[in-house]
Protein backbone atom coordinates (compact mmCIF):
# COMPACT_ATOMS: atom_id res chain seq x y z
CA UNK A 1 0.00 0.00 0.00
CA UNK A 2 1.38 3.39 -0.99
CA UNK A 3 0.91 6.06 1.63
CA UNK A 4 -0.31 9.48 0.61
CA UNK A 5 1.69 11.05 3.43
CA UNK A 6 5.02 9.84 2.06
CA UNK A 7 4.29 10.71 -1.56
CA UNK A 8 2.44 13.99 -1.12
CA UNK A 9 0.78 14.19 -4.54
CA UNK A 10 -0.09 10.47 -4.86
CA UNK A 11 -3.65 9.19 -4.94
CA UNK A 12 -4.70 7.05 -1.97
CA UNK A 13 -7.50 5.39 -3.96
CA UNK A 14 -5.07 3.79 -6.43
CA UNK A 15 -3.13 1.30 -4.31
CA UNK A 16 -1.54 -0.66 -7.15
CA UNK A 17 -0.11 2.23 -9.12
CA UNK A 18 1.64 5.49 -8.40
CA UNK A 19 -0.69 7.96 -10.17
CA UNK A 20 -0.49 11.63 -9.23
CA UNK A 21 -3.61 13.17 -7.78
CA UNK A 22 -3.43 15.79 -10.47
CA UNK A 23 -4.71 13.28 -13.04
CA UNK A 24 -7.16 11.38 -10.87
CA UNK A 25 -8.82 14.06 -8.81
CA UNK A 26 -11.96 15.74 -10.08
CA UNK A 27 -10.43 19.13 -11.03
CA UNK A 28 -11.03 21.38 -13.97
CA UNK A 29 -8.77 21.56 -17.02
CA UNK A 30 -7.79 25.11 -16.11
CA UNK A 31 -6.50 24.08 -12.67
CA UNK A 32 -4.60 21.17 -14.19
CA UNK A 33 -2.92 23.46 -16.74
CA UNK A 34 -1.92 25.98 -14.06
CA UNK A 35 -0.30 23.28 -11.92
CA UNK A 36 1.60 21.73 -14.81
CA UNK A 37 2.79 24.90 -16.51
CA UNK A 38 2.80 27.40 -13.71
CA UNK A 39 1.32 30.02 -16.02
CA UNK A 40 -2.06 31.41 -17.02
CA UNK A 41 -4.42 29.38 -19.15
CA UNK A 42 -4.23 30.38 -22.84
CA UNK A 43 -7.39 31.62 -24.48
CA UNK A 44 -9.30 29.05 -26.51
CA UNK A 45 -10.89 31.66 -28.72
CA UNK A 46 -10.22 31.58 -32.46
CA UNK A 47 -7.34 33.81 -33.56
CA UNK A 48 -8.34 37.31 -34.50
CA UNK A 49 -8.47 38.32 -38.13
CA UNK A 50 -5.49 40.64 -37.71
CA UNK A 51 -3.37 37.86 -36.15
CA UNK A 52 -4.23 35.45 -38.97
CA UNK A 53 -3.41 38.12 -41.53
CA UNK A 54 0.01 38.82 -40.00
CA UNK A 55 0.78 35.08 -39.82
CA UNK A 56 -0.01 34.65 -43.53
CA UNK A 57 2.19 37.63 -44.40
CA UNK A 58 5.08 36.22 -42.36
CA UNK A 59 4.68 32.88 -44.14
CA UNK A 60 4.84 34.55 -47.56
CA UNK A 61 7.92 36.54 -46.61
CA UNK A 62 9.72 33.40 -45.42
CA UNK A 63 8.72 31.63 -48.61
CA UNK A 64 10.24 34.19 -50.97
CA UNK A 65 13.25 34.67 -48.70
CA UNK A 66 14.01 30.95 -48.96
CA UNK A 67 13.28 30.41 -52.67
CA UNK A 68 13.71 33.85 -54.28
CA UNK A 69 16.14 35.89 -52.19
CA UNK A 70 16.95 38.54 -54.81
CA UNK A 71 13.29 39.49 -55.24
CA UNK A 72 12.86 39.30 -51.46
CA UNK A 73 15.39 42.14 -51.14
CA UNK A 74 13.58 44.10 -53.85
CA UNK A 75 10.27 43.70 -52.03
CA UNK A 76 11.80 44.89 -48.75
CA UNK A 77 13.07 48.06 -50.47
CA UNK A 78 9.73 48.87 -52.14
CA UNK A 79 7.47 51.67 -50.77
CA UNK A 80 5.93 50.74 -47.45
CA UNK A 81 2.33 50.70 -48.64
CA UNK A 82 3.05 48.31 -51.54
CA UNK A 83 5.25 45.72 -49.85
CA UNK A 84 2.41 43.46 -48.80
CA UNK A 85 0.97 43.27 -52.30
CA UNK A 86 4.36 42.57 -53.88
CA UNK A 87 5.05 39.90 -51.26
CA UNK A 88 1.79 38.13 -52.10
CA UNK A 89 2.56 38.14 -55.83
CA UNK A 90 6.09 36.81 -55.35
CA UNK A 91 4.90 34.10 -52.95
CA UNK A 92 2.21 33.09 -55.45
CA UNK A 93 4.87 32.84 -58.16
CA UNK A 94 7.07 30.67 -55.92
CA UNK A 95 4.18 28.27 -55.29
CA UNK A 96 3.54 28.00 -59.04
CA UNK A 97 7.23 27.47 -59.79
CA UNK A 98 7.42 24.63 -57.27
CA UNK A 99 4.46 22.96 -59.00
CA UNK A 100 5.61 23.55 -62.58
CA UNK A 101 5.48 20.57 -64.95
CA UNK A 102 8.92 20.04 -66.48
CA UNK A 103 10.16 17.72 -69.28
CA UNK A 104 12.17 15.66 -66.78
CA UNK A 105 9.29 15.17 -64.27
CA UNK A 106 8.02 11.64 -63.69
CA UNK A 107 4.45 10.69 -64.59
CA UNK A 108 3.40 10.72 -60.93
CA UNK A 109 4.97 14.15 -60.34
CA UNK A 110 3.31 15.55 -63.44
CA UNK A 111 -0.13 14.45 -62.31
CA UNK A 112 0.40 15.75 -58.78
CA UNK A 113 1.70 19.11 -60.02
CA UNK A 114 -1.17 19.36 -62.50
CA UNK A 115 -3.66 18.97 -59.64
CA UNK A 116 -1.84 21.63 -57.61
CA UNK A 117 -1.95 24.08 -60.50
CA UNK A 118 -5.62 23.36 -61.11
CA UNK A 119 -6.23 24.07 -57.42
CA UNK A 120 -4.52 27.45 -57.78
CA UNK A 121 -6.65 28.20 -60.82
CA UNK A 122 -9.71 27.49 -58.68
CA UNK A 123 -8.39 29.84 -55.97
CA UNK A 124 -8.07 32.70 -58.48
CA UNK A 125 -11.50 32.00 -59.98
CA UNK A 126 -13.10 31.98 -56.52
CA UNK A 127 -11.62 35.37 -55.62
CA UNK A 128 -13.06 37.02 -58.73
CA UNK A 129 -16.42 35.33 -58.12
CA UNK A 130 -16.47 36.61 -54.51
CA UNK A 131 -16.50 33.11 -53.06
CA UNK A 132 -14.90 32.27 -49.68
CA UNK A 133 -11.10 32.26 -49.88
CA UNK A 134 -9.19 29.05 -49.19
CA UNK A 135 -7.45 29.13 -45.82
CA UNK A 136 -3.95 28.92 -47.25
CA UNK A 137 -1.53 31.72 -46.23
CA UNK A 138 -0.55 32.48 -49.82
CA UNK A 139 -4.16 32.24 -51.03
CA UNK A 140 -5.31 34.65 -48.32
CA UNK A 141 -2.64 37.20 -49.20
CA UNK A 142 -3.30 36.80 -52.92
CA UNK A 143 -7.02 37.40 -52.42
CA UNK A 144 -6.24 40.58 -50.52
CA UNK A 145 -3.97 42.01 -53.21
CA UNK A 146 -6.41 41.13 -56.00
CA UNK A 147 -9.24 42.96 -54.28
CA UNK A 148 -7.11 45.94 -53.28
CA UNK A 149 -5.49 46.63 -56.66
CA UNK A 150 -8.06 45.04 -59.04
CA UNK A 151 -5.36 42.94 -60.70
CA UNK A 152 -5.81 41.64 -64.22
CA UNK A 153 -7.34 38.17 -63.99
CA UNK A 154 -5.89 37.17 -67.37
CA UNK A 155 -2.33 37.77 -66.14
CA UNK A 156 -2.83 35.55 -63.08
CA UNK A 157 -4.32 32.72 -65.13
CA UNK A 158 -1.53 33.13 -67.69
CA UNK A 159 1.05 32.48 -64.96
CA UNK A 160 -0.73 29.23 -64.11
CA UNK A 161 -1.18 28.09 -67.71
CA UNK A 162 2.53 28.67 -68.42
CA UNK A 163 3.41 26.02 -65.81
CA UNK A 164 0.93 23.39 -67.03
CA UNK A 165 2.89 22.47 -70.18
CA UNK A 166 6.52 21.31 -70.21
CA UNK A 167 8.75 23.80 -72.01
CA UNK A 168 11.24 22.89 -74.72
CA UNK A 169 13.30 25.46 -76.59
CA UNK A 170 14.21 25.22 -80.25
CA UNK A 171 15.62 28.75 -80.39
CA UNK A 172 16.20 31.81 -78.23
CA UNK A 173 12.90 33.16 -79.56
CA UNK A 174 11.17 30.33 -77.66
CA UNK A 175 13.04 31.38 -74.51
CA UNK A 176 11.71 34.92 -74.93
CA UNK A 177 8.17 33.63 -75.48
CA UNK A 178 8.36 31.52 -72.31
CA UNK A 179 9.76 34.48 -70.37
CA UNK A 180 6.89 36.67 -71.60
CA UNK A 181 4.40 34.17 -70.16
CA UNK A 182 6.12 34.00 -66.76
CA UNK A 183 8.61 36.70 -65.75
CA UNK A 184 7.18 39.52 -67.87
CA UNK A 185 3.60 38.72 -66.84
CA UNK A 186 4.62 38.81 -63.19
CA UNK A 187 6.30 42.17 -63.79
CA UNK A 188 3.06 43.49 -65.33
CA UNK A 189 1.22 42.49 -62.14
CA UNK A 190 3.94 44.15 -60.07
CA UNK A 191 3.43 47.40 -61.98
CA UNK A 192 -0.33 47.17 -61.38
CA UNK A 193 0.29 46.72 -57.64
CA UNK A 194 2.47 49.85 -57.73
CA UNK A 195 -0.37 51.72 -59.45
CA UNK A 196 0.97 51.90 -63.02
CA UNK A 197 -0.84 50.57 -66.08
CA UNK A 198 0.72 52.11 -69.16
CA UNK A 199 2.43 51.06 -72.36
CA UNK A 200 5.76 52.58 -71.26
CA UNK A 201 5.98 50.74 -67.95
CA UNK A 202 4.82 47.47 -69.54
CA UNK A 203 7.46 47.85 -72.26
CA UNK A 204 10.25 48.15 -69.69
CA UNK A 205 8.77 45.32 -67.60
CA UNK A 206 8.67 43.10 -70.69
CA UNK A 207 12.37 43.61 -71.43
CA UNK A 208 13.24 42.96 -67.78
CA UNK A 209 11.20 39.74 -67.84
CA UNK A 210 12.98 38.50 -70.96
CA UNK A 211 16.35 39.26 -69.38
CA UNK A 212 15.34 37.33 -66.24
CA UNK A 213 14.12 34.43 -68.38
CA UNK A 214 17.50 34.09 -70.11
CA UNK A 215 19.34 34.30 -66.79
CA UNK A 216 17.07 31.62 -65.28
CA UNK A 217 17.91 29.34 -68.20
CA UNK A 218 21.65 29.89 -67.65
CA UNK A 219 21.37 29.21 -63.93
CA UNK A 220 19.39 26.02 -64.54
CA UNK A 221 22.05 24.40 -66.75
CA UNK A 222 24.21 22.84 -63.95
CA UNK A 223 21.15 21.70 -61.98
CA UNK A 224 19.47 20.08 -64.98
CA UNK A 225 22.76 18.51 -66.08
CA UNK A 226 22.99 16.75 -62.71
CA UNK A 227 19.52 15.27 -63.43
CA UNK A 228 20.46 14.20 -66.96
CA UNK A 229 18.38 16.92 -68.64
CA UNK A 230 19.14 19.92 -70.85
CA UNK A 231 16.93 22.83 -71.94
CA UNK A 232 19.47 24.76 -74.01
CA UNK A 233 17.89 25.74 -77.39
CA UNK A 234 18.71 23.40 -80.26
CA UNK A 235 19.78 26.23 -82.57
CA UNK A 236 22.30 27.45 -79.99
CA UNK A 237 23.71 23.94 -79.62
CA UNK A 238 24.02 23.53 -83.40
CA UNK A 239 25.63 26.97 -83.74
CA UNK A 240 28.35 26.20 -81.17
CA UNK A 241 28.83 22.52 -82.05
CA UNK A 242 27.83 21.23 -78.60
CA UNK A 243 25.49 18.29 -78.02
CA UNK A 244 23.11 17.76 -75.12
CA UNK A 245 25.19 14.82 -73.91
CA UNK A 246 28.24 17.12 -73.71
CA UNK A 247 26.36 19.41 -71.32
CA UNK A 248 24.95 16.55 -69.24
CA UNK A 249 28.36 14.89 -68.91
CA UNK A 250 30.32 18.12 -68.56
CA UNK A 251 32.48 17.64 -71.65
CA UNK A 252 33.83 20.29 -74.09
CA UNK A 253 33.72 23.01 -71.45
CA UNK A 254 35.41 25.51 -73.77
CA UNK A 255 32.62 25.16 -76.33
CA UNK A 256 30.04 25.21 -73.56
CA UNK A 257 31.28 28.69 -72.67
CA UNK A 258 30.24 29.75 -76.18
CA UNK A 259 26.74 28.41 -75.46
CA UNK A 260 26.50 30.44 -72.23
CA UNK A 261 27.92 33.51 -73.98
CA UNK A 262 25.25 33.32 -76.69
CA UNK A 263 22.40 33.19 -74.15
CA UNK A 264 24.00 35.84 -71.91
CA UNK A 265 24.42 38.19 -74.89
CA UNK A 266 20.69 38.04 -75.56
CA UNK A 267 19.99 38.73 -71.86
CA UNK A 268 22.37 41.70 -71.94
CA UNK A 269 20.54 43.22 -74.93
CA UNK A 270 17.22 43.15 -73.04
CA UNK A 271 18.87 44.56 -69.91
CA UNK A 272 20.23 47.50 -71.91
CA UNK A 273 16.81 48.16 -73.49
CA UNK A 274 15.19 48.17 -70.05
CA UNK A 275 17.83 50.52 -68.63
CA UNK A 276 17.33 52.99 -71.48
CA UNK A 277 13.58 53.07 -70.84
CA UNK A 278 14.01 53.89 -67.12
CA UNK A 279 14.68 57.59 -67.82
CA UNK A 280 11.21 58.14 -69.27
CA UNK A 281 9.26 56.36 -66.52
CA UNK A 282 7.68 57.81 -63.36
CA UNK A 283 10.24 57.52 -60.53
CA UNK A 284 7.98 55.43 -58.29
CA UNK A 285 7.43 52.82 -61.01
CA UNK A 286 11.17 52.06 -61.05
CA UNK A 287 10.69 50.14 -57.78
CA UNK A 288 9.05 47.43 -59.90
CA UNK A 289 12.21 47.25 -62.02
CA UNK A 290 14.70 46.90 -59.16
CA UNK A 291 15.36 43.23 -60.15
CA UNK A 292 17.32 44.68 -63.08
CA UNK A 293 20.17 45.40 -60.64
CA UNK A 294 20.81 41.77 -59.53
CA UNK A 295 20.39 40.67 -63.17
CA UNK A 296 23.16 43.03 -64.28
CA UNK A 297 25.39 41.94 -61.40
CA UNK A 298 24.95 38.30 -62.40
CA UNK A 299 25.88 39.02 -66.01
CA UNK A 300 28.97 40.90 -64.86
CA UNK A 301 29.97 38.01 -62.62
CA UNK A 302 29.40 35.58 -65.48
CA UNK A 303 31.72 37.60 -67.71
CA UNK A 304 34.32 37.80 -64.93
CA UNK A 305 34.58 34.00 -64.76
CA UNK A 306 34.65 33.57 -68.54
CA UNK A 307 31.05 32.31 -68.87
CA UNK A 308 31.86 29.07 -67.01
CA UNK A 309 28.58 28.01 -65.37
CA UNK A 310 30.21 24.90 -63.88
CA UNK A 311 32.51 27.13 -61.82
CA UNK A 312 31.03 27.30 -58.32
CA UNK A 313 32.08 30.94 -57.89
CA UNK A 314 29.84 31.98 -60.78
CA UNK A 315 26.68 31.01 -58.90
CA UNK A 316 27.68 32.65 -55.62
CA UNK A 317 25.60 35.65 -54.61
CA UNK A 318 27.76 38.81 -54.65
CA UNK A 319 28.33 40.19 -51.12
CA UNK A 320 27.58 43.72 -52.32
CA UNK A 321 24.09 42.84 -53.62
CA UNK A 322 22.18 44.22 -50.62
CA UNK A 323 24.18 47.47 -50.56
CA UNK A 324 23.86 48.03 -54.33
CA UNK A 325 20.10 47.42 -54.23
CA UNK A 326 19.74 49.77 -51.26
CA UNK A 327 21.70 52.48 -53.10
CA UNK A 328 19.50 52.11 -56.19
CA UNK A 329 16.33 52.31 -54.10
CA UNK A 330 17.61 55.46 -52.39
CA UNK A 331 18.20 57.08 -55.79
CA UNK A 332 14.63 56.26 -56.82
CA UNK A 333 13.28 57.55 -53.50
CA UNK A 334 15.22 60.83 -53.73
CA UNK A 335 14.13 61.45 -57.33
CA UNK A 336 10.50 60.68 -56.48
CA UNK A 337 10.51 63.03 -53.48
CA UNK A 338 12.20 65.81 -55.45
CA UNK A 339 9.68 65.63 -58.30
CA UNK A 340 6.78 65.62 -55.83
CA UNK A 341 8.18 68.68 -54.06
CA UNK A 342 8.65 70.56 -57.34
CA UNK A 343 5.10 69.77 -58.43
CA UNK A 344 3.71 71.09 -55.17
CA UNK A 345 5.67 74.34 -55.45
CA UNK A 346 4.64 74.85 -59.08
CA UNK A 347 0.97 74.27 -58.24
CA UNK A 348 1.14 76.64 -55.28
CA UNK A 349 2.88 79.34 -57.35
CA UNK A 350 5.93 79.49 -55.08
CA UNK A 351 8.42 78.46 -57.74
CA UNK A 352 9.45 81.31 -60.04
CA UNK A 353 11.31 80.47 -63.26
CA UNK A 354 12.17 84.09 -64.14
Amino acid sequence: VVSTQSTGMLCSRHRLCRIPRLFTRNITDEERYKKLSGGPVPSRKAPKKKETSMNSLAHCLELIKLHDYEHYLCVCLAPLGTRRGLTALRAFNVELSKSAITPYSSAADREMNRLKLMWWRGVVEDVYENKPTHQSPVALELAGVIKKYSLNKGFLLKLIEARLNPVTYNSLHDVEHSADNTYSTLNFLTMEALGYKSVETDHAASHLGRCEGHIALIRSIPLLASKGACLVPNTTLAKTGVSQSDIVRGRNRDKMKDVIHDIASSAHVHAEHCEKLLAGLPPRSVYGLLPLTPAKLFLQRLQKYDFDMFNDRTLLRPPSLTFVLFKESMKVDFKSRLITLLKRKILSGRLNFE
